[in-house]
């Protein structure tokens, strides 16, 4: 990066490479006026040939920072969408084809002191309370956030709106992500390669246990797109950020067959070299689900509910799956069939291959504690409707 120009608030951007997920920080140090991105004879150097000579530019604004579209031929894309003008707050994204740059207006500096030490046991609460002190010594915010009641929007980096929309879904332990699912999430916003980069370069994110990362989204892609999204999720696992306390790790599920790849299988293998304490079979990642089911978790004392299918209270979904009553006080779970007039339609599960998708069709259906969408379901799901039955949605 040249010597930047001198009048702003400090602020930091974060680089994401989208081919390896490594990340880098620089500062846009207060004072500055001027920041430039681009191909060439620019501040912040993109070695695209789909990137302008000068693309865009982080400016200086009464305080604020702004980014502005130097008139490139491509246009400038912030959070999914083309900007020409725009200030800046924190977790703004800009898209560059194969470069994120995310714009942060807290430190994400690191050290090696204390942070270190998590490594070995990251549930040690004691250990995470030596990590906190030794940051708010150093005027660290993300030091406030360990420890906490409730996680800390910031520390998300501007992913919280996801969080809410419940496509990016997080269980924390003393400050830190435990869980993370990332789901449905091929839209005109973020693809699924360009959100797990992004949660990768998240501090609180290093020490994740369970990582779900979905391939097959509501679009339904062809076998060669999910081979792509692989090679690039799983080159990404094995050169960017470290996670040492990774245990669990699932790319979904899939319907059907996918054709054979040598290279994939050659990357698969070499996921357990790089994370040492990894319980799941590599070569299970991409292998078909053979069936899927519902299972039964309550059912309220006072509704009448039948479900002929049932056994063991689970659920078949051979065909799908309606849930609805025709009379007050019952609920039947059945095979779906032509539009029931005069009856209450609950909710309708689906299989589009290759993926089962929940059709929410009453108010009060709720996924996983949240008001329910159209959505592929993922393993683990729990679906209530308003009368209170609750079932999980399994796959094998």
């Amino acid at each position: 990066m040249k010597a930047l120009r001198r009048g702003s608030a400090q602020a930091w951007v974060r680089r994401i490479d989208l081919d390896t997920f490594k990340s880098t920080v620089f500062e846009l140090s207060e004072g500055t006026m001027l920041v430039t991105v681009g191909r060439k004879d620019a501040d912040i150097i993109i070695d695209s040939p789909r990137l302008s000579g000068k693309q865009c530019a982080f400016v200086s604004d009464g305080g604020r920072w702004r980014v502005e579209d130097l008139t490139s031929a491509g246009g400038t894309f912030l959070n999914g969408r083309r900007v020409h003008r725009h200030t800046l707050v924190h977790g703004d994204t800009l898209w560059l084809y194969d470069v994120l740059l995310v714009f942060l207006e807290s430190s994400p500096i690191t050290g090696s002191g204390p942070e270190a030490n998590l490594d070995a046991d990251p549930d040690d609460r004691n250990s995470v309370q030596v990590w906190a002190d030794w940051l708010q010594e150093r005027g660290d915010p993300l030091g406030e956030h360990l420890l906490a009641a409730a996680p800390v929007e910031s520390v998300l980096d501007g992913l919280f709106p996801l969080v809410k929309d419940g496509r990016l879904e997080l269980s924390w332990r003393h400050g830190l992500i435990h869980t993370a699912r990332l789901r449905c999430i091929n839209d005109a916003t973020y693809s699924d390669v360009e959100l797990i980069a992004r949660f990768l370069s998240l501090r609180v994110a290093r020490w994740t246990r369970e990582l779900t990362v979905d391939l097959s989204t509501w679009v339904m892609p062809s076998a060669n797109r999910i081979h792509q999204d692989a090679a690039a999720v799983l080159k990404g696992l094995l050169t960017g950020p470290h996670l040492p306390a990774l245990e669990h790790l699932s790319f979904g599920y899939f319907t059907e067959p996918l054709p054979p790849s040598v290279f994939l299988l050659t990357m698969l293998d070499r996921l357990r070299a790089r994370f040492p304490k990894l319980k799941t079979n590599p070569r299970l990642l991409l292998a078909p689900a053979r069936f899927a089911t519902l299972e039964i978790l309550a059912i309220p004392g006072e509704l009448d509910f039948h479900a002929p299918g049932a056994k063991d209270a689970r659920i078949p979904l051979d065909s799908g799956l309606w849930v609805g009553s025709s009379a007050r006080g019952q609920l039947r779970a059945l095979a779906p069939g032509v539009h029931r007039s005069g009856v209450v339609e609950s909710f309708l599960v689906r299989q589009q291959s290759p993926q089962w998708c929940l059709i929410p069709l009453e108010h009060g259906v709720l996924l996983n504690g949240r008001p329910a969408v159209e959505t592929r379901l993922l393993p683990g799901d729990v679906i209530e409707e308003p009368r209170g039955t609750r079932f999980r949605f399994d796959v094998r």
